[in-house]
């Protein structure tokens, strides 16, 4: 007849009880801390904020939905301009996006479109506008368009009031003969 040692048995049965009372606990307070945070947050419907930059110049953020938690807002579907000092509007959408209000900085995400009144558009997956200094970043699947020319790039920056782009990573470029693209 085997023998089966006892003490081993209670060992083992009582580290299994440790672990999963350990993983029990973490996912307990994994919960509560998610919990807190969304209790801290306040969703804000149809979110509008008009400010200036460091220079006076405007600029607009709307979206459909809001969540602020401080000076950060997560933000959905949006809708934002800015002004150059040319008087030119930059208007950017995209999806989902972040603005901290006290750096004046927007992450933007998702089906980004940026596009001027002097019918200059630009696509890409992620941006990063610094306001202040009005620096567009772009990242991931960067396309430009405007009547004469095409160009796609791996990423993009644009500077110097909407005046200065550059684009870096995989660059190619098309000039339009019908002032269309693929």
């Amino acid at each position: 007849m085997p023998k089966i040692d006892v003490k081993l048995a209670v060992v083992s049965f009582n580290k299994k009880i440790l672990i999963n009372s350990f993983i029990i606990s973490l996912l307990f307070f994994g919960f509560k801390s998610i919990a807190e945070d969304n209790q801290n947050s306040i969703e804000i419907k149809n979110p509008i904020f008009t400010t200036k930059s460091i220079d006076g110049s405007p600029y607009e953020i709307k979206a459909e939905k809001g969540l602020q938690k401080d000076d950060h807002l997560d933000l959905f579907v949006i809708e934002a301009k800015m002004k150059t000092k040319k008087d030119i509007w930059i208007y950017l959408n995209a999806d989902k996006g972040s603005f901290n209000q006290l750096s004046g900085e927007i992450v933007l995400e998702s089906n980004i479109e940026i596009y001027t009144e002097a019918d200059e558009k630009i696509f890409a997956e992620t941006a990063n506008v610094d306001t202040n200094n009005k620096i567009i970043t772009l990242k991931n699947n960067v396309k430009y368009q405007d009547s004469n020319i095409f160009i796609s790039a791996n990423g993009s920056v644009i500077s110097n009031e909407f005046s200065n782009i550059k684009y870096y990573g995989n660059v190619k470029s098309k000039i339009l003969k019908n002032k269309s693209y693929d």
